[in-house]
């Protein structure tokens, strides 16, 4: 069963190596309890595309996602997604709209979004938020 939804720049500090504590975090869950959104794996696509060594960044993405489940945007994610756009910008506290998918994502499904912007993420209701870089 999967639990952890990791963010964006979860991600990247796990392929980067650093910080260290998101590395042991990430070596002590097994790898069938986490997941990246798809809106997650377009984030790194963009990266790879807007970097100087395209290949490399490539190849290190793939083996990075080989073992992870993406899962994909679905119908739920997009009424979460409504619901959270809505809210967020009666209160006047909007964030950025990759940033509510994933969002919209992970509460859609139950999942626990990990991710060093909790601060950012904690404004969306009835979302659980882990910062593993704590």
């Amino acid at each position: 069963m999967i639990f952890y939804m990791l963010d964006t720049d979860i991600c990247s500090y796990i392929i980067r190596e650093r910080p260290l504590q998101v590395l042991d975090h990430f070596k002590q869950v097994e790898i069938e309890q986490l997941c990246i959104s798809v809106v997650t794996y377009a984030e790194l696509i963009y990266g790879v595309e807007h970097s100087s060594s395209k290949k490399v960044n490539r190849s290190i993405i793939d083996d990075f996602v080989r073992h992870l489940n993406i899962i994909s945007w679905d119908e739920k994610a997009a009424e979460h997604y409504g619901n959270i756009r809505a809210y967020l910008r009666a209160k006047g506290e909007i964030i950025g709209s990759m940033d509510m998918m994933i969002a919209a994502h992970a509460r859609s499904r139950g999942m626990t979004l990990v991710t060093n912007n909790d601060r950012h993420f904690q404004r969306v209701p009835n979302l659980n938020v882990e910062n593993w870089a704590k």
